[in-house]
């Protein structure tokens, strides 16, 4: 039973999950209209999984770390199938590389309840959400979470307010010398220049609309059980959830009004979603409700690609 492998933390579930994402990619390839098997394709595809690697990395040690599941694998099991069910992201290195440095600033903001270090940890997870605003410019609204953390761990006062637009201060102040010695600075007026553009039409192709409907039943739901499940008594070990719900929320925003569409614009929902589709899992008691789900996730990139 596929439940039995990942409800435990194992090495071993890190070279499954793994192997799976690069049969799926190389499938992916085969199946495409376009394929050729050549020196630059090969590297785009080391290359995007290479990142994608570190982001699974980076889930399992903010999950682990900050104990958001119970002693399971199941949050890296949704991170990746979720990567799956939109191939194209694959496509798009900048916005993974947008979330890889999101993953950063979220490790930051969720270790400020061990009271140490606070103000650093303010500034770089601010800094962190900048640069991944240099691959994807809407990334900036997760500038919310920096805040939404100092309030919630109730470190709001003056002096930490103060902190995130001192890291935008000196990153502008970098990164206008930069392009100004490169003679690039046409490329930092573009970091924000906020484009809105939601696109109906993409909803026509079955390879975009599949899947979304399945995360959208499946996620939603899990979200409804989340929301519904008997809380900590303590408000502090509930920040991390709410943290996690506030990017969810901020990830739903980009979704919708970047102009971005194709399918990538989805990549920030995977972690908070796949952190509250594991927590749901995990408390599935019925053997075969929890294989139905976990096996429907395994099989929807698959046919996915044949759409």
């Amino acid at each position: 039973m596929i439940s039995s492998i990942f409800e435990r933390t194992n090495p071993l579930n890190f070279i499954i999950l793994f192997l799976y994402l690069i049969l799926f990619l190389l499938l992916r390839q085969v199946l495409a209209s376009n394929f050729v098997l050549d020196t630059a394709m090969i590297f785009h595809l080391l290359e995007c999984s290479a990142v994608v690697f570190l982001c699974v990395i980076m889930v399992d040690f903010i999950v682990r770390k900050n104990e958001l599941t119970q002693r399971n694998s199941y949050a890296l099991f949704f991170f990746v199938l979720l990567f799956c069910l939109f191939p194209l992201i694959f496509k798009q290195l900048n916005v993974l590389l947008a979330q890889f440095f999101l993953l950063l600033a979220y490790r930051r903001l969720i270790s400020i309840r061990s009271n140490k270090d606070v103000e650093i940890k303010i500034f770089d997870a601010t800094l962190w959400i900048l640069v991944a605003t240099y691959f994807f410019n809407w990334a900036l609204l997760f500038i919310i979470l920096v805040f939404g953390a100092m309030f919630l761990y109730k470190k709001n006062d003056y002096r930490n307010m103060l902190i995130p637009f001192v890291a935008l201060f000196v990153l502008a102040v970098l990164g206008f010398t930069y392009f100004y010695l490169t003679d690039q600075l046409e490329q930092m007026t573009k970091l924000i220049d906020f484009e809105f553009n939601f696109i109906v039409e993409k909803y026509s192709d079955m390879r975009y609309l599949v899947p979304l409907l399945f995360l959208v039943i499946m996620g939603g739901w899990a979200c409804v059980m989340f929301a519904f499940k008997k809380q900590s008594k303590s408000f502090k070990t509930r920040v991390p959830g709410i943290l996690l719900v506030m990017a969810l929320i901020i990830a739903v925003v980009v979704m919708v009004v970047s102009e971005v569409s194709n399918t990538s614009e989805l990549l920030f929902v995977l972690f908070p979603l796949a952190v509250i589709q594991a927590k749901y899992v995990e408390r599935i008691k019925t053997g075969w409700l929890k294989e139905t789900i976990l096996w429907s996730y395994i099989c929807m990139p698959i046919l996915v690609l044949f759409l």
